[in-house]
């Protein structure tokens, strides 16, 4: 699908968060400033978070459990990810009831075999972005 705007990217956001759960691992791929913290973001509101939500670069993971949050959320930006290893010692996975959205999935390697919905943002000469969507199992 081609979207044209952030506001296109937030409602593609909304509607992605009602069709997730928890435990499930959504992975989004595509260069910097494509649009994946954006969609992250939207996902994070569409669930009940109100806060500010900023790309995890830095800090790489990110957690939201809100009481008025639908699910509890780990947000993860894996760029600057030394080796695949490493996703275990910061905890990606310990808790398995939080939906996990992660940003750079390449730099994970097969510690995220199991992805439940594959994104990846592809922008274009126009500005605008092409988004697929790989929804396993859904």
């Amino acid at each position: 699908m081609i979207v044209r705007t952030e506001a296109e990217m937030e409602r593609l956001g909304f509607d992605l968060a009602g069709r997730v759960g928890p435990g499930q691992l959504v992975t989004l791929s595509g260069p910097l400033g494509a649009g994946k913290t954006v969609l992250s973001r939207a996902i994070l509101r569409a669930l009940g978070f109100d806060g500010d939500v900023s790309s995890p670069t830095y800090a790489i993971i990110h957690e939201y459990d809100e009481p008025a949050m639908r699910m509890p959320v780990v947000h993860a930006d894996l760029y600057r990810l030394k080796a695949p290893g490493e996703l275990y010692e910061l905890g990606l996975f310990d808790d398995q009831a939080s939906l996990k959205l992660v940003e750079w999935p390449e730099m994970g390697g097969q510690a995220l075999l199991r992805v439940d919905v594959a994104i990846t943002i592809t922008p274009l000469a126009d500005g605008s972005r092409e988004v697929t969507i790989n929804e396993k199992g859904m």
